[in-house]
């Protein structure tokens, strides 16, 4: 129901500058409507949370809410679409001790799927953000990080071609 009244509220917001054929006014420092389309965040890579005591979160995380803990200290959740059938991709759930956090000093570390990381690590830039210097390829895809408003790290993961 909020989903859909605040769509709701957006959508009659914006409805006036779309009739009258303008487009919305960029905000100083953000993309606006002029800057050309970069698909940003396509969706969830992973959720990381810090623990006092990781192996006995995760136990807890495993013996009450059924996560399929593994030995790496975390889970895959497997994707799948309207239908419930598998599509290509996953979600990594892990708790850990937190020391990739830094220098946020927040209790979690949430991974977001992204279209072209160095495009966006660009943009990102240029529109005023802490992107962190850092980068990283492997296997598993290329990573790259930024520091919210908050001081929150946020991981954001281009996987594999393919994947």
């Amino acid at each position: 129901m909020r989903k859909q009244f605040t769509a709701g509220v957006l959508i009659l917001s914006l409805s006036p500058l779309w009739a009258s054929g303008q487009t919305p006014p960029a905000t100083p420092g953000k993309p606006g409507p002029q800057a050309p389309a970069l698909k940003r965040v396509t969706g969830i890579g992973g959720v990381f949370i810090k623990a006092r005591d990781p192996q006995a979160l995760r136990a807890w995380y495993r013996d009450h809410l059924g996560i399929d803990v593994q030995v790496w200290g975390g889970a895959a959740f497997h994707w799948a679409d309207a239908e419930g059938k598998p599509t290509p991709g996953s979600t990594a759930w892990m708790v850990g001790d937190g020391s990739n956090f830094a220098p946020s000093e927040a209790p979690f570390m949430v991974n977001y799927r992204v279209a072209d990381l160095d495009a966006l690590l660009a943009a990102l830039r240029a529109e005023g953000c802490t992107v962190l210097e850092k980068t990283e390829a492997s296997d598993y895809g290329k990573f790259g990080w930024v520091m919210d408003p908050e001081g929150n790290k946020v991981e954001l993961w281009e996987p594999p071609a393919g994947s």
